[in-house]
């Protein structure tokens, strides 16, 4: 795209950009800009090539002073150009450089409980998509899935090679099973087994479960099976409160013990 500047004042759009110009000869410029490849970068730079008026032409340009055609090493911002030629006769040209938007993370973050079940997914916006990523964990994609409490970074990198670095810090709640306080195994479907939430967790617990004269009625090790409120022989126990223990860690007794009572009801 080219201008052409009379004896008054235009206000026209050169290549996508606004420009404001005061001329007294006929001069015709044709600017070239290349905008900053990364946010807060300085490698922007603006060219404009003139024909008309008479030459030899001269240029200052604003805020920086130079006084080339071209002007390098720019940051985002408005620019002014004052064109003189041999005559004395000038023209203003106001162009503004421009930059990306940063790089946000828009991170969806899910902290571990009571196992490796947390997450950090990014949905990156800013920038130049697409993004390129490099997790502390050695991953190279959007999220990072199954893991535990602790520390994570990651470097995205967008298509002009700007690059954004963000942390996270996931922590863990501590984990603690809660057993239902009833059920009723009478094979209807509904409620049939005794739930205790979270035990799944644990595939290295023991549970035990006696009457009320503390004769063990039932005990598993490993990774809790729903009890089916049947003794050892298959035999399903009288309808009552039983107590039990659950230890988290059969190897140590001590370590978040839990006990309580649980009702069969027929």
């Amino acid at each position: 795209w080219s201008l052409v500047i009379g004896h008054w004042f235009l206000l026209s759009i050169v290549c996508c950009l606004l420009f404001t110009i005061s001329a007294s000869a006929q001069f015709t410029i044709t600017p070239s800009v290349t905008n900053v490849s990364c946010p807060g970068g300085n490698d922007g730079s603006i060219s404009v090539s003139v024909s008309g008026g008479t030459s030899p032409y001269t240029y200052q340009w604003l805020p920086d002073g130079q006084t080339t055609s071209a002007i390098t090493g720019l940051s985002a911002g408005n620019y002014s150009v004052t064109i003189t030629d041999n005559t004395g006769n000038d023209s203003i040209i106001l162009i503004p450089v421009s930059q990306p938007q940063p790089i946000s993370d828009n991170s969806d973050i899910q902290n571990p409980f009571c196992t490796s079940n947390g997450h950090i997914v990014l949905s990156p916006t800013g920038g130049i998509s697409p993004y390129q990523f490099a997790w502390s964990t050695g991953q190279t994609i959007a999220g990072i899935t199954s893991i535990g409490a602790g520390n994570y970074s990651v470097i995205v990198t967008d298509a002009n090679n700007c690059t954004a670095n963000f942390s996270y810090s996931l922590t863990e709640t501590e984990c603690f099973v809660t057993p239902s306080s009833y059920f009723t195994p009478n094979g209807d479907g509904f409620n049939d087994t005794w739930s205790i939430s979270n035990a799944q967790y644990f595939d290295n617990a023991h549970l035990i479960v006696f009457d009320r004269w503390g004769t063990r009625v039932h005990e598993q090790k490993g990774t809790y099976e729903s009890w089916d409120g049947k003794s050892y022989l298959g035999i399903p126990v009288p309808d009552a409160v039983y107590y039990y223990f659950f230890y988290q860690e059969k190897d140590d007794k001590q370590k978040n013990a839990k006990s309580g009572s649980v009702t069969i009801l027929r």
